[in-house]
């Protein structure tokens, strides 16, 4: 979808980011991606954007030292406390942001991917299993989301804080999408999610929490396939 290297700008290391005609066809809005990386970076929660040009298709950023975690490391009870712990920062951010509509990325997806052999049903599994996650969130639940909470994208750095990279999918969402995202790209079990709902609320999680959770991740399981069908992997 894009190419990225490690380069230096007045002798300081930065991201450059250039996006291939894949990123144009999945319908990603690179000029709503700098609003969210101003507010993140003032919140300490992700990289600054040193320079950007969206209509060709280039981003540069600050390079955050450290390491990307793996789902093994996200595993781990503190890790994944800390890692949930930054998702509520996040979403504790005032909302704002475009709206993603994932009903049409599951549509968009789908339609770029007709010689990917997915499962015949999946598009509209997706689409049912998301009405269905949607009607049981209360209305007034989105908040800014990073909705792509893999492991790669949380950078540990020496000093033991947490940090994520790669917002170009944020957006107002209900927190549970991304809670589920992380879940799904941890490898995490059913003792694991609760644990995760557990740190993030601050509390064990209810059964109806669970419920929601778990629905929720069904439908980034489906979504996820649809993507990487999409870009042909």
């Amino acid at each position: 979808m894009s190419r990225t290297f490690r380069v230096r700008v007045a002798g300081q290391p930065a991201v450059l980011r250039v996006d291939e005609p894949a990123a144009r066809r999945l319908g990603l809005d690179r000029v709503a991606e700098l609003d969210v990386l101003r507010a993140v970076a003032a919140a300490g929660l992700g990289p600054a954007c040193v320079a950007a040009d969206p209509a060709r298709g280039t981003l540069l950023t600050e390079w955050l030292p450290g390491r990307a975690l793996s789902g093994a490391e996200l595993r781990e009870p503190a890790r994944l406390r800390q890692a949930a712990a930054l998702l509520a920062r996040v979403h504790g951010l005032p909302p704002f942001g475009p709206t993603p509509d994932l009903a049409a990325a599951v549509r968009r997806y789908a339609a770029l991917s007709p010689a990917i052999p997915v499962e015949p049903s999946l598009e509209t599994d997706a689409l049912e299993q998301l009405a269905r996650c949607l009607a049981a969130e209360p209305p007034d639940t989105p908040r800014l989301c990073h909705l792509d909470p893999t492991p790669g994208n949380f950078i540990a750095g020496a000093d033991g804080s947490l940090r994520l990279i790669d917002w170009e999918y944020a957006g107002l969402a209900p927190p549970a999408v991304d809670l589920a995202g992380l879940a799904l790209g941890a490898g995490l079990d059913p003792a694991g999610d609760e644990a995760l709902l557990a740190a993030y609320r601050g509390r064990p999680p209810g059964p109806e929490e669970i419920g929601r959770h778990r629905a929720w991740k069904r439908f980034c399981g489906q979504l996820n396939r649809l993507w990487a069908a999409a870009l042909g992997d």
